[in-house]
């Protein structure tokens, strides 16, 4: 088990995935391939479980044992600007097909532009045109 040392909060799949100070994660946990740097070891204290009785913080649910749907918050200026940020070579063909399932058509239309002009994955270009 890995300590969380400072809360922080990344992109994943569209959607925001927060992990708290003290947070406990699993050792074969994901996020320590790309922030091993903000998580620490367990130090056994006194007055303190043992790594081996301590489990990890459980996830906020819309109702018991259900997942919750997280929402990005409202945007504050011109509404229905595309996320121009969203860079295709940044992720894997799945998680950009995932991606383009979801876009408006112009962000749709500017995400396989961008990766013609990029990588020009057939398992991204090739899958979007027959939809």
């Amino acid at each position: 088990m890995k300590r969380c040392n400072e809360s922080f909060t990344i992109w994943r799949d569209g959607a925001p995935v927060a992990f708290t100070a003290g947070q406990l994660v699993d050792d074969k946990h994901p996020i320590l391939k790309t922030h091993k740097h903000l998580f620490g070891e367990l130090e056994a204290s006194s007055g303190h479980a043992q790594p081996s009785t301590l489990r990890p913080v459980e996830q906020a649910t819309a109702d018991p044992g259900q997942p919750r749907s997280l929402t990005p918050p409202a945007s504050t200026g011109g509404e229905d600007k595309a996320p121009a940020d969203y860079d295709p070579g940044e992720y894997n063909a799945p998680e950009v097909v995932e991606y383009l399932k979801t876009a408006t058509e112009e962000e749709r239309d500017r995400v396989l532009a961008a990766e013609a002009a990029g990588r020009k994955r057939k398992s991204i270009l090739g899958d979007t045109k027959e939809s």
